[in-house]
């Protein structure tokens, strides 16, 4: 029906039209229009296309015609004539044909007029004498769109290709709306036939070619989705009307359906139409099963036409399983096997079918339903072959070689299939019946096909099921080597998905293709594992535990070695202690539980011992304060785990499952569809849903999983001959341990004959640790809490032994560093020590001594002290520290200039200490007497609360004085002291410079009138005198300078408070004004005196540096009346005083002696004749 065209009769001009007829039909399904259909159903865009047929009267539809595909829709009149050719006989054949279709009622015509430019100057003439207008008037009066001019039809000028346009966008609108009017009295006449459809007389399968007419026409038009809708509802119809028959609601019209099956031929894709198949449905002599393979037929191709051949074989599972239910709901006799020869025949030609019209891009998409087509054909050809006995091992009967023949019989002639394909469906089903060696090979290509697709889209629990097929198959044609692979990936797919009863019964099928194969070692693990089952009968397991110890008594050579899986596993483990000395025995107790059905004597049950890695002690050692915290700190346990998991834990080999990372989060999107405002339908769908849910699987081989390998055992907790009984057992092992460091139970050993049973134990992580302690003492002083510089203390040495063992007597030999000793009692630098345990101590008495010797400036420090013991020649270090006993400050005093030289002397410790015979000498200059103001003979106590204080009095027979070297020295003792009671000596050395007086300031403030004292609020005289010593040889022309500093809310400065000037004669003398702020006895305002720095003295032009005669130059004061002031009038600072302070240098203390520090003044307050406020501040 793809072929098929709506039909449009041309009528007129033939040479004409058929001149013009390819550039029609070329040009109509260029663009495309909207057709806008009926009962609010979705518009529609269509490229419309036209089969062009010359008129005759005889195929104008009546109208009381019902069909829809072979009907003419559209009539078409072409004329080039002139006006004279019009009037002649053109006109008259219009007439004559517009006649026609009115009589048949048709509305649906137009009439074309083709002319050319030169008919168009003629008709200029005389208004409205042109071909064109004629027609309007005679025949288009009332439908002028039924009339259209084409100008110059073969030219390409913009003329032409516009009237061509109008053509055609009028020929479009005029198609559409016959079809739409056709279509709409169609479809009414099929709902009414539709509503009739309970009523006595109705036939479905007359309503199915009814509905089938439209589904043509729209396919026609090239609404493929459209047409598939008519069939879906043809189909559903029919479902319905079988499943009220199977209620009891019997029609007539079901009845010639239920006749016997003589034909099970399958559905034939070759044709996206069956004329013959379709005719015997419409005269109402299909079966149920042709008219279902029709019905299929043609939904299939137009899906193959909308390239969805995906959703072919969707439909193809539905169309087979539904057939398959009516038959039985009819109860449609048919003989054994037809109906699975149907549905072989069926799957074969959708798979090929499918095959050829598949995109390439959608394989996976494509796979995903053809797998249960292939699956759904193994299993119909695995129901025959045992109907047949065509398995291995039956032998056919002669009724049932009888069968055969019906069978092929009723499959029919080999009917055209799909093209390209090696062999057809009936061809192959034919060959598999004629004999077990083709059956064999096409059963086996079947397996491998269903398989192979369903592990390529990831469902692997479906191909393990045919596998388990295929291994039944292949051991009863004698082949057991390839059967094993396929029953030990069912064994996989049934312990990961915790099928351990499905998996312990295919284990049993595995023993028996093992001892067909005579593999000992491999038999023996699976009759190991069978016995040890919890979820097999008794006697199976006893069974295969005394075919395992005949095994083992037959099988020599090389070890076997096997995962002990859940023939054993651990219900306890606890040692007796976390930690262990080096070479000390470590017990473990083991609770473990057998799972063979008798006892079972193992000839040695070994567990190693492994050192821990990195990782792995620093996770120990993070932990154990933890798991120390909620156990008893001696005992490390590892709890059983439920049963029901242990087996997922520790899996034997080959039947190790794979695990599968499933990500946190999956990502997905939603759909809403929504239609007139309203919620229509809404879906959420995974992204990645065929990754998520495609099942991990190895590669088939006996060998994918990881084996597992013996460890070293040379390092190992171990018992020999060791019996266990079914159930709960306790074992004890001892070991001692020879090697320090961190250690964990690795693995389990059970020995039998040549089989070993492996059980890793990286589950209970049971960590223990070997101590290897070095041996090491402390000091400590026995009277204080440290030890004291200076005096010799009592001390007690404190050696412990660690991991060692002193057996007989050693001794102990003391090394330290200069002016630092350990001695015992006796004074001796050896110790002797008694014999000693690991982990024991022993004190031992000593006297300690470090000398003040080169320490005169540190508080505390440390010594080395270094122990070493003559039976394991082996020296200990260790860090002693000490404390000085003293603190020692100094000071330099002036009294004009006269010095004075103070040393305070504090104690750092508790301790009492007594100092005599203090001495201070200035070895480098004997010119300078020091004389000591304290009594000689004076005891001077000291500790850290109480300190001593020495005052000394500077005498010099020269001028000036160098930097002086001082040395202090004295005795002193201590209770403390066990040297007999002897004074220590204790020397302290200092240097003191730049101490000397070389000028002496002094200055006074006093009022400006005589005899009268200061008053708050006026003006008074700051006289600063500087005197230089006479005896101090200092050279002339040395600039000094002057500040002066006074709180701003004490004193007011006038002028400059600060200036730069030189001596004469050795003094200077200067005047400044200040303002006393406050009443009382004031402060005098400080004066300070400065070096003066020349670097910067040039520095601006209009400086003037105050001289000593700028200084003398002040004049006195006149009367007390002119030289009064007030407060706003003084001025209190000066930009030269700020940059005269970049140039200043500070003296050093002792240099300058200041006689007027700290000197006071009487400040009255002022007088006034006004009322004073007076504020209290209590």
């Amino acid at each position: 029906m793809n072929e098929a065209k709506p039909i449009v009769t041309c009528h007129g001009n033939k040479s004409l039209f058929a001149s013009l007829h390819t550039l029609v039909s070329q040009g109509l399904p260029k663009e495309g229009c909207e057709w806008k259909r009926s009962y609010g159903r979705a518009p529609r865009t269509l490229n419309l296309e036209a089969s062009f047929v010359p008129y005759d009267a005889d195929i104008l539809p009546d109208q009381e015609e019902k069909t829809l595909v072979s009907r003419p829709y559209f009539h078409i009149f072409w004329t080039d004539c002139d006006v004279e050719g019009y009037k002649q006989s053109v006109k008259d054949e219009i007439a004559e044909w517009c006649s026609a279709l009115k009589l048949r009622n048709i509305p649906d015509w137009l009439i074309v007029v083709v002319s050319s430019e030169e008919s168009k100057v003629k008709a200029k003439l005389l208004p409205r004498s042109s071909v064109i207008d004629k027609v309007k008037s005679d025949f288009c009066s009332k439908h002028p769109e039924r009339c259209v001019q084409l100008t110059e039809p073969n030219k390409l000028d913009s003329k032409s290709s516009e009237s061509w346009s109008q053509l055609f966008q009028k020929l479009r609108n005029l198609l559409l709306q016959a079809f739409d009017s056709h279509l709409n009295k169609y479809e009414g006449n099929m709902r009414t036939r539709r509503e009739k459809r309970n009523e006595l007389g109705w036939n479905y399968f007359s309503y199915f070619i009814c509905q089938e007419e439209l589904a043509f026409m729209l396919e026609m038009l090239g609404l493929k989705e459209d047409a598939l809708i008519q069939y879906d509802e043809l189909d559903a119809m029919f479902d319905q009307f079988v499943e009220n028959f199977a209620n009891g609601d019997t029609v007539k019209w079901l009845t010639h359906l239920m006749v016997p099956c003589t034909c099970w031929a399958g559905v034939s894709l070759a044709k996206p139409l069956d004329l013959d198949l379709r005719e015997e449905v419409k005269q109402n002599n299909a079966s149920l099963l042709q008219f279902r393979n029709y019905l299929f037929s043609r939904q299939a191709a137009l899906l193959f036409q909308m390239g969805r051949a995906w959703e072919v074989a969707m439909r193809a599972m539905d169309y087979l399983y539904n057939t398959v239910v009516e038959m039985k709901a009819l109860e449609i006799e048919a003989p054994s096997g037809a109906i699975c020869c149907w549905g072989f025949l069926g799957c074969l030609e959708v798979l090929h079918a499918c095959d050829v019209h598949k995109p390439s891009q959608l394989d996976e998409k494509f796979a995903l339903y053809t797998a249960n087509l292939w699956d759904f054909a193994h299993k119909k050809l695995r129901e025959l072959g045992h109907l047949c006995s065509l398995m291995p091992g039956l032998v056919p009967s002669s009724a049932q070689l009888s069968l055969v023949v019906d069978l092929v019989a009723g499959m029919g002639l080999s009917i055209e299939t799909i093209p390209h394909t090696d062999q057809k469906p009936v061809d192959k089903l034919r060959e598999s019946l004629s004999s077990p060696e083709s059956f064999k090979r096409h059963y086996l290509e079947m397996c491998e096909q269903a398989m192979g697709t369903y592990k390529y889209i990831g469902r692997y629990r479906s191909a393990r099921m045919i596998g388990m097929e295929l291994a039944d198959f292949y051991m009863k044609i004698k082949e057991p080597q390839k059967a094993e692979n396929f029953l030990l990936d069912s064994i996989k797919m049934y312990q990961q998905e915790n099928w351990h009863h499905l998996a312990d019964g295919t284990m049993l099928l595995l023993a028996d293709c093992q001892r067909l194969l005579q593999e000992p070692d491999r038999f023996l693990k699976t009759s190991c594992h069978i016995a040890c089952s919890p979820h097999l009968p008794m006697s199976d397991r006893s069974k295969y535990f005394q075919e395992a110890m005949t095994t083992l008594e037959e099988v020599t050579g090389n070890r076997t070695e096997m995962r002990a899986s859940q023939a054993i596993f651990i219900e306890d483990i606890s040692l007796s202690k976390v930690s262990v000395s080096l070479n000390d025995e470590l017990t473990l107790r083991l609770d473990l539980c057998s799972n063979f059905p008798q006892n079972i004597t193992f000839d040695k049950i070994q567990i190693s011992i492994r050192k821990c890695t990195e990782s792995e002690a620093l996770d120990f050692v993070e932990h154990q304060q933890p798991q120390q915290h909620h156990q008893n700190p001696h005992s490390m346990r590892h709890r059983r785990q439920p049963s029901g998991t242990h087996i997922i834990i520790d899996k034997m080999l080959n039947f190790q499952p794979i695990s599968k990372n499933l990500p946190s989060q999956l990502d997905f999107h939603a759909t809403v569809e929504k239609a007139k405002g309203r919620l229509v339908s809404c879906a959420i769908a995974c992204d990645n849903a065929l990754q998520l849910l495609k099942r991990s699987d190895s590669a088939g081989s006996t060998h994918s999983a990881a084996a597992i390998h013996k460890e070293d055992y040379t390092t190992c907790f171990s018992q020999s001959s060791v019996t266990l009984q079914p159930g709960h057992n306790s074992l004890t092992f001892t070991a001692q341990m020879k090697e320090k460091g961190i250690f964990c139970l690795s693995q389990m050993c059970f020995s039998i004959k040549i089989l070993d049973l492996l059980k890793p134990l990286t589950s209970p992580g049971v960590f223990f640790k070997v101590l290897s302690v070095s041996p090491e003492f402390q000091l400590k002083p026995q009277d204080m809490d440290h030890f004291i510089s200076g005096i010799e203390q009592k001390g007690m040495l404190t050696f412990t032994s660690g991991s060692y063992r002193l057996k007989e007597t050693s001794t102990l030999t003391f090394a330290t560093a200069p002016h630092f000793s350990i001695t015992s009692p006796d004074k001796s630098t050896n110790v002797t020590l008694e014999a000693m345990d690991p982990h024991e101590s022993q004190d031992v008495p000593v006297l300690v001594f470090m000398s003040l010797k080169d320490e005169n400036d540190l508080n505390q420090h440390s010594k080395v002290g270094k122990l070493t013991v003559k039976d394991w020649d082996q020296t200990l270090t260790k860090q002693v520290e000490f404390v000085h006993p003293f603190r020692v400050t100094q000071k330099v005093y002036t009294c004009g200039k006269q010095k004075y030289f103070q040393l305070v002397i504090h104690g750092t410790t508790k301790a009492d200490f007594t100092l005599c015979n203090p001495s201070l000498l200035a070895p480098n200059c004997p010119d300078v007497e020091l004389i000591l103001l304290n009594r000689p003979d004076q005891i001077l106590p000291i500790n850290e609360n109480q300190s001593m204080s020495l005052l000394w009095q500077l005498n010099s027979n020269i001028p000036i004085l160098p930097s002086l070297d001082l040395k202090f020295s004295c005795s002193y003792l201590s209770h403390l002291d066990q040297s007999s009671h002897q004074s220590h000596h204790y020397d302290y050395v200092c240097s003191i410079h730049d101490f000397q007086t070389q000028y002496i300031l002094s200055y006074t403030v006093s009022s400006i009138e005589e005899d009268k004292s200061c008053v708050t609020g006026e003006a008074a005289i700051l006289d600063i005198k500087v005197k230089q010593l006479i005896n101090v040889n200092l050279n002339e022309g040395v600039k000094l300078a002057y500040s002066v500093k006074a709180n701003g809310t004490v004193w007011a400065i006038g002028g400059k408070s600060a200036g730069v000037f030189t001596l004469k004669d050795g003094k200077y003398n200067i005047i400044l004004d200040v303002v006393p702020m406050q009443p009382g006895f004031l402060h005098f305002p400080v004066v300070t005196l400065h070096k003066y720095v020349h670097q910067l003295e040039d520095h601006g032009s209009d400086e003037k540096e105050p001289t000593d005669s700028d200084s003398d130059s002040t004049a006195p004061l006149q009367s007390p009346l002119k030289a009064k002031r007030t407060i706003s009038q003084v001025s209190t600072s000066s930009a030269s005083s700020a940059q005269l302070a970049s140039h200043l240098v500070d003296f050093a203390p002792g240099q300058v002696y200041n006689e007027s520090r700290s000197k006071q003044i009487h400040v009255s307050p002022c007088r006034t004749t006004s009322d004073i406020d007076i504020s209290l501040v209590l």
